[in-house]
């Protein structure tokens, strides 16, 4: 049995970064249950028993189970040269925070030397100042190993999930939406999930769950859509290749 000792509720591409480290090696080495023994059973997701009293959680690791094995028999893995590019990335991005957050420091650092400010521009001043120190001493020790294998894991991440949404959209097409993890297909998914469902690869036992299940697919005020026009063009960029704007 595998438990976990919290539960992030976070859907779509987000949650597939936010939990990777807590739910893709279990599964990966094909754990039969997830979640407490006294839980109820509310699914069964491939070789997985799902037991939990919350919905949001079900579906969470339903979706999960399945992308985990998609890459698996898609061969969708992320490949050393992907991770090394994506980690180089991230890298040269993280450098320009740090040098944009320092730079704000000393800016801080003087205005708060004024003596014509009012209470309220010193407090917003010193809050700045107390977030942008613990934000740049979180950073130090770079080197860190675990740190560099964390960033590994989160490339494989990214990238596996950026697969999926290609695989998925080039035989499904339809919508897609924003997500701040790239453009995610909303209504391929959709259709996979119901055709999985529908084959036999995941039963959700407790049928009071199911529309939380299929609520992240069927509300479209939970989403913004791109432009059909703009649709597969952002389904194909490499989103954390992108250069950012630079800043007026």
């Amino acid at each position: 049995m595998y438990r976990i000792s919290r539960y992030s509720n976070i859907t779509g591409l987000k949650g597939w970064i936010a939990c990777l480290l807590l739910m893709l090696m279990p599964f990966a080495q094909a754990q039969e249950t997830y979640g407490e023994s006294d839980a109820p059973v509310a699914a069964k997701a491939l070789d997985v028993e799902i037991r939990t009293s919350n919905p949001d959680e079900m579906a969470y690791i339903i979706r999960q189970v399945l992308l985990v094995n998609y890459v698996k028999e898609h061969h969708l893995e992320a490949t050393k040269a992907e991770v090394d590019e994506f980690v180089a990335k991230k890298q040269q991005a993280d450098a320009r925070m740090l040098k944009e957050a320092e730079a704000r420091r000393e800016k801080d650092q003087k205005a708060l030397q004024s003596e014509s400010l009012t209470d309220a521009e010193r407090k917003q001043l010193e809050g700045e100042l107390k977030f942008i120190n613990e934000m740049l001493k979180s950073r130090q020790g770079g080197d860190d190993p675990k740190r560099a294998a964390a960033e590994e894991q989160m490339a494989k991440a990214v990238i596996e999930q950026w697969k999926i949404s290609q695989s998925l959209y080039q035989k499904y097409g339809g919508r897609v939406a924003y997500q701040q993890g790239g453009a995610e297909p909303l209504d391929a998914f959709h259709e996979y999930f119901k055709a999985a469902q529908k084959s036999g690869e995941f039963t959700i036992l407790n049928k009071e769950f199911e529309p939380v299940f299929w609520a992240y697919y069927t509300n479209d005020s939970r989403h913004k859509f791109y432009p059909e026009k703009e649709a597969e063009k952002a389904i194909d960029t490499k989103w954390w290749l992108v250069e950012p704007q630079p800043r007026n």
